[in-house]
């Protein structure tokens, strides 16, 4: 079978080019610049001397495209004759779609720990998935799980140091994805995001001022697939396998037609699910254009989703896991609907060859209904509907000054309004309201940062001010019925003011070899479910809804130095980071009645530690090996509970090793075959650390097949879970017996050895 496969596609390795990139002006090499085989995925980087080596693909294009943020892109046909090439870029404030992004990404060099991953990459791991996935297998201290399993479809989630993705913020081309009232990130909502994208870059801690929530475990921000660079372009992919699982997508890409350019996609994903009752239907649209002057450039991004989701959000206790893994607890009625849009509508223009000026305006709009379906006293089925609307407007301009002599300077505001109405009701009769209350959050932050370099020592600075407002609303109506005298009730404005300063140092070593140190500052306001810790404004909560310090704002300290090293065929990264919390809102591994609310409470002091690396080695032209690592401890000073006082505990769902590495072996230039191996340290489900209730250590392992059939179609195979392991990422104890005490770990099962598959044409 392997010899057939590698007898139908194209059989001669390709040209090995090696080059460097420069900046034209000052002939500086320009490190982390992206070299990519025109009209492929096949690509690479610079390295910290700006050199590059790349293997043309037999049967494409011979034309190299060279893109780095804040320089004109560069194309540029190789030769047969041609061995090492010289790309000098002219710095250009106006280069392209990247333009968007540089306010909220700083470049490899900067003194900020980050991952960036391209669009090569991403395509390789890309099957209609949540990105998340994408990035826990290419950035360090990723840990996702997936509700229904499938790791395909239905809600997944990420936690990043140990830390939830309400902790995250997320933007697209700058523009923020979070929910501010809850500020997580639900992706299920408009499925098949990642294949819109062209580049991501993972910002761990602090790192730098970025829109939207607080860049509190870090940020992740997303840049929207390349609009005008490119050969017109359609094509249609269909992936699916397991659990009865499938996605359809279609692109067109218009490429540049003058000084415009247009992409769009739409996608539509199905799956049953790996647990029972856990299946999904989604579909989802993608638009982008623009036009593309000589200092002019002017970006329309539009994506809706809309998706039907049985819900799994449980954890199931470990003896029926083992009985049956696929058990799900929830009733095979409660299927939630939500639909998610944004609007991103951003102008910028070079107003001097050192002086930029970018605008944005957007909206993001966001609805639906998420059942809970139970037994009453008489053992009738009951479901009560929680609904909820959500309506987001902002706007942001940023000022960019890039001087010839190196000095950069960048500050910018934004502002937004974020309002949301919550609803309850129960079915069959949804229109008869039971509850309803709404909330209200502003926000203005504004920020100026700056980078400079003497010598061999680039410093950098950023300061942040942010002011925030977030009011609640109870239903007046619901607490009078249930018996609260409401005359003159009133529940305060919470208002929190947030300084986040950031500094840092590189020391260039040489050319391939670079030392940084930072400290960042960084507080974050607590969502509406910290504050209620519940569902709804009731007589049970209301006297902590009015106190405005029943939930305090939490606050961390982030130290990180490490190093980077490029040489040869090798690119390595080590950082270590020390991260100081106080007040930190912390999940106690608890929930409410209606399980899919975690509760949490401040801790005073707590800490994380601990080091991450990254490495890419180009073992030899057939044989690749990348993957990261991270080890990290977690510290509780102390906490108390039940009447009981507790000392030097572990933060909950915060493992000690997270590990990914993936050996990739291409025997002919258009066949690649990937092993890659995940590993994941034991860890506590609750802040006691009771060793009965553990999340268990794990490896597992991923075998793919990745082929291009001539210049228009690629096919891939994925076997997941390769050793058939039993597995899990995410749980919390368990009282199964509902006397009040925990007797069980539970936990969100992963899925069993499965196989996924992907055919792309490009026409």
């Amino acid at each position: 079978m392997m010899f057939f496969i590698i007898s139908i596609i194209t059989p001669l390795q390709g040209q090995n080019i090696e080059g460097v990139v420069l900046d034209a002006r000052s002939g500086e090499p320009l490190p982390g610049a992206t070299i990519i085989q025109t009209g492929t995925q096949n690509g690479t980087t610079s390295d910290s001397n700006g050199e590059f080596a790349i293997s043309l693909r037999s049967g494409q294009e011979s034309s190299l495209t060279i893109r780095f943020i804040g320089y004109a892109t560069k194309t540029r046909v190789v030769r047969e004759t041609d061995e090492r090439i010289e790309f000098a870029l002219e710095p250009s404030m106006i280069s392209g779609d990247e333009l968007f992004v540089e306010d909220v990404r700083v470049e490899e060099h900067v003194p900020v720990t980050q991952t960036t991953v391209n669009r090569a990459r991403i395509e390789s791991d890309n099957k209609g998935r949540d990105p998340i996935y994408t990035l826990e297998r290419f950035t360090p201290s990723i840990l996702t799980h997936s509700d229904s399993g499938t790791r395909f479809a239905n809600y997944g989630y990420m936690r990043l140091r140990g830390m939830d993705q309400t902790r995250i913020n997320m933007t697209l081309n700058g523009i923020p994805l979070n929910d501010m009232i809850d500020q997580g990130v639900f992706f299920s909502n408009f499925n098949d995001f990642g294949s819109s994208i062209e580049s991501v870059q993972v910002q761990r801690g602090v790192g730098t001022s970025t829109h939207g929530t607080a860049s509190y475990a870090g940020s992740v921000n997303f840049e929207s697939r390349n609009i005008v660079r490119g050969d017109p372009s359609a094509s249609v992919r269909l992936a699916g396998g397991a659990f009865n699982s499938y996605r359809i997508s279609s692109e067109v890409n218009t490429g540049s037609i003058g000084n415009f350019g247009f992409y769009s996609r739409f996608s539509k994903t199905e799956s049953d699910g790996y647990r029972f009752n856990s299946g999904s239907e989604a579909l989802s649209f993608f638009l982008s254009g623009g036009y593309f002057g000589d200092r002019d450039l002017f970006r329309v991004t539009a994506f809706s989703g809309t998706t039907a989701n049985e819900l799994a959000y449980t954890p199931v206790p470990l003896s029926q896991i083992r009985t049956e893994p696929k058990t799900n607890l929830l009733p095979e009625h409660d299927t939630d609907r939500f639909s998610q849009q944004f609007l991103q509508l951003q102008y910028g223009r070079s107003l001097t060859d050192d002086l930029t000026l970018t605008t944005s305006l957007y909206y993001g709009g966001a609805g639906g209904d998420f059942p809970v379906g139970f037994f009453d006293a008489d053992e009738a089925f009951v479901q009560q509907n929680f609904s909820l609307e959500n309506d987001h407007y902002g706007a942001q301009s940023t000022l960019r000054y890039r001087s010839r002599e190196g000095v950069e300077i960048t500050g910018g505001v934004h502002l937004y309004r974020f309002d949301r109405v919550n609803y309850e009701s129960f079915e069959p009769q949804s229109e008869l309201l039971t509850y309803r209350d709404s909330s209200q959050k502003d926000e203005f932050s504004t920020f100026v940062k700056g980078s400079y370099r003497i010598g061999d020592l680039e410093f950098y600075g950023d300061l942040q001010f942010r002011t925030v407002s977030l009011t609640l609303n109870p239903d007046i109506g619901f607490l009078a019925d249930s018996g609260v005298d409401t005359q003159g009730l009133t529940v305060p404005v919470r208002n929190w003011n947030f300084l986040s300063p950031k500094a840092g140092v590189t020391y260039f070593v040489n050319d391939r070899f670079n030392i940084y140190a930072s400290y960042g500052r960084s507080g974050r306001e607590p969502t509406r479910q910290d504050i209620l810790g519940a569902l709804n404004i009731n007589p049970g909560n209301l006297e902590s809804v009015q106190d405005r310090e029943s939930v305090r704002a939490e606050y961390v300290d982030d130290f990180e130095a490490g190093f980077r090293f490029r040489r040869g065929s090798f690119d390595g990264k080590l950082n270590g980071f020390y991260m100081s919390f106080r007040d930190e809102i912390s999940p106690t591994g608890e929930f409410i009645p209606e399980g899919f609310v975690q509760l949490r409470e401040n801790i005073s002091r707590s800490t994380r530690a601990g080091v991450e690396a990254e490495w890419n080695w180009q073992l030899h032209r057939q044989f690749a090996l990348f993957g990261n690592a991270t080890w990290m401890q977690s510290s509780i000073r102390e906490f108390s509970t039940g009447g009981e006082t507790f000392r030097d505990r572990e933060s909950i769902l915060s493992p000690e090793w997270l590990a990914n590495g993936t050996l990739v072996y291409s025997p002919v230039a258009s066949l690649d075959l990937s092993l890659t191996g995940r590993y994941m340290g034991e860890a506590f489900l609750e802040l006691t650390n009771n060793p009965e209730f553990m999340l268990p250590s794990f490896f597992v392992a991923d075998f793919g097949v990745d082929a291009r059939i001539g210049s228009n179609v690629t096919a891939s195979m994925n076997i997941h879970n390769l050793f058939d392991e039993l597995y899990f990422t995410n749980g919390a104890p368990m009282d199964t017996n509902f006397d009040g005490m925990f007797d069980s770990p539970g936990y969100i099962v992963q899925p069993p050895r499965h196989l996924f598959f992907e055919v792309a044409v490009r026409f």
